[in-house]
């Protein structure tokens, strides 16, 4: 009955996974529609080709290298402009810089950010869709880096303030430029004055934004600079639901404010020492960090229809003013990069439990070290499968050989628990005797797989995570080691190979590790169970366990076939005598006969050791007298 139970329910979870995977991606289809019309309505960079000029420009240049004179204010631009910033008759004007990673645009408007497109990321949103859109970290009609002023009992909306700049439209930091300098100014009614510069570099995804405010002469206790991020959003048509994040390093320590607690809540503020601050998809990250000063509070801003979570740092000033130099990164959550900044921003990057961090850090670097001299990650995961099989070898031979152990003592233990139907816990004493004799240890195939656990999992945190996976080919129909292997759809879902030719791997395993009929059942559901949970998972995960599957059944075919994998068993009757109490009654020491055709002989197993035998007589003695 218990096994039927078991079978029903393994055939109940079988159809809730694919009815979810179904509808899920039914749901993916849907969203990647919704933001190919919002691509297709908002505006896109185009990047200018060598001597193009960006059109819609008034000051463009008749070519991409500017001339001496804008060069030099392309890099810095000291003119202070004094204005109305509430003046609504100045058209917006933009600055594009044109950089090899990435290419970001500028406005006057607030002397924010409005796009930061990266040059070698696309948007994957829709797998049908070939459409080439670059991965942007900034919503359409958002702003990065956008500023406020706390100012007494009110906020100045900086952002709103029309700034000036003598740079060009256009700087080109792709024909061998190394920096480029943005300088924006303006000034309030009220004498408050703000300028913000921008110096960027030609190779790297970190950038520094100063920002200067003066004039904040009203006395008051309360004077902060606000800076933001909005929301980086999913840029894979599977995207993992914990993946949207914002990340805070506050009090030395690490806080992490996802997008599944904003169902009731806009904002979640956290109120201490701050030392940086992020907004994050899957692969993507944005983070901003004040240089020499720290932040007073931060507020994550959740948005659950753009699937995001932002952020808001307040920096305190004190005076009339206040220079401030913050240090940005947008780009890949590449850990190599990030860590070079050396201000602690790779623990924003999700690389599993602070046991397993260490580990998982330590494959990352192995792995990506390989991949220099092997230039194909899936040929990569194949090396490191085998070699974790190599590494663990003597553990999992253990494992399987006790596993063939309990196999060959199964009809014993059967002819016991007839016998003992009736008394629970002679039958016990009568397992453990039998366990004694024979050598065997019930929990002996567990400890070996159990050690294995935090290299496994390390191993999956790094190949579900990494960006160096993401659009990464193997061969044949595998073309993204970080999205399921689809070769095809039926009625609208997908068709993934690995995960069927692991799940029959695991069907052939199963039969090296399942004697006993009355779990057969349950076994065979196992290989179907594992296939479910695997079949939305990354290729690359797959593959290294698809191949460490491989791996195992001909390591337990060896320990099956091999007469020098042989383990001894004693004779089943006599095993089951010498488990069997004295006080048990005379009937239940007649057993029946069992085959024993291929076992080893006696004198091949372990012997008892001396000790074991002194208590054995011991025991006789005391039970004499």
């Amino acid at each position: 009955m218990d096994q039927k139970r078991a079978i029903v329910a393994v055939v109940l979870i079988f159809v809730v996974l694919f009815g979810f995977n179904y509808w899920q991606s039914r749901q993916r289809k849907e969203m990647a529609a919704e933001q190919a019309g919002m691509e297709a309505a908002g505006e896109v960079v185009e990047w200018p080709t060598e001597g193009a000029t960006p059109a819609g420009d008034e000051g463009a240049r008749g070519s991409t290298t500017p001339d001496t004179d804008d060069a030099e204010a392309g890099d810095r631009d000291d003119v202070m402009v004094t204005q109305d910033p509430a003046e609504e008759t100045t058209p917006e004007r933009t600055i594009t810089i044109d950089a090899p990673l990435w290419v970001a645009t500028l406005s006057n408007r607030g002397g924010s950010i409005t796009s930061w497109q990266l040059k070698e990321y696309n948007l994957r949103l829709d797998p049908e869709d070939k459409t080439v859109v670059p991965v942007s970290l900034v919503p359409d009609g958002a702003r990065a880096l956008a500023l406020s002023l706390d100012y007494g009992p009110t906020t100045l909306p900086v952002d709103d303030w029309v700034f000036e700049s003598e740079s060009p439209t256009y700087i080109d930091l792709t024909a061998g430029r190394e920096t480029a300098v943005v300088r924006y100014s303006a000034s309030g009614a009220d004498g408050v004055t703000v300028v913000r510069e921008y110096t960027f570099r030609a190779d790297s995804y970190a950038f520094d934004a100063r920002v200067d405010v003066s004039g904040l002469r009203e006395p008051s206790g309360r004077r902060s600079i606000w800076i933001g991020w909005p929301g980086v959003r999913p840029t894979e048509a599977k995207e993992d639901g914990k993946a949207p994040a914002s990340v805070v390093r506050v009090d030395g320590g690490i806080a992490k404010d996802g997008l599944g607690r904003f169902k009731e809540r806009v904002e979640y503020p956290r109120v201490g020492v701050v030392e940086w601050v992020t907004t994050q998809s899957r692969y993507f990250i944005a983070a901003v960090a004040p240089e020499g000063v720290t932040c007073s509070e931060t507020r994550a801003i959740g948005d659950t229809e753009a699937r995001s979570v932002g952020f808001k740092a307040a920096v305190p000033i004190e005076g009339e003013g206040a220079s401030v130099m913050f240090r940005v990164f947008a780009g890949p959550q590449d850990y190599g990069q990030i860590s070079a900044m050396g201000m602690g921003l790779e623990r924003a990057i999700d690389m599993g439990w602070s046991l397993t961090r260490p580990l998982s850090v330590l494959l990352l670097k192995a792995v990506v070290w390989a991949h220099d001299y092997i230039p194909n990650y899936g040929v990569v995961i194949i090396l490191f499968s085998i070699l974790t099989k190599l590494l663990f070898y003597r553990l999992t031979h253990k494992s399987f050989t006790e596993m063939k152990r309990m196999q060959d003592v199964q009809p014993k233990l059967n002819a016991l628990k007839d016998q003992y139907a009736d008394n629970k816990e002679a039958l016990a004493k009568a397992q453990m005797e039998m366990y004694k004799k024979e050598g065997v240890n019930p929990l002996g195939s567990c400890l070996p797989m159990i050690l294995q656990m935090p290299v496994f999992i390390a191993l999956f945190q790094v190949l579900r995570t990494t960006i160096e996976l993401r659009g990464a080919p193997f061969m044949l129909w595998i073309t993204d080691l970080s999205q399921p292997d689809t070769i095809a759809a039926i009625a609208g879902f997908p068709i993934h190979v690995l995960p069927l030719l692991m799940g029959l791997g695991m069907l052939v395993q199963q039969k090296f590790t399942t004697s006993d009929p009355s779990q057969a059942g349950v076994a065979k559901m196992m290989p179907i169970l594992f296939t479910v949970l695997f079949y939305n998972f990354a290729a690359g995960l797959v593959i290294y366990w698809l191949v460490n599957t491989v791996l195992s059944i001909g390591q337990q075919y060896y320990i099956h076939r091999s007469p020098s994998a042989a383990v001894g068993v004693s004779p089943p009757d006599a095993a089951v005598r010498e488990g069997v109490p004295e006080s048990a009654p005379a009937s239940v020491t007649a057993l029946p006969a069992f085959d024993t055709a291929g076992a080893v002989d006696e004198t091949s197993r372990k012997p008892q050791s001396s000790n074991t035998s002194n208590k054995r007589r011991g025991r006789r003695r005391r039970k004499k007298k």
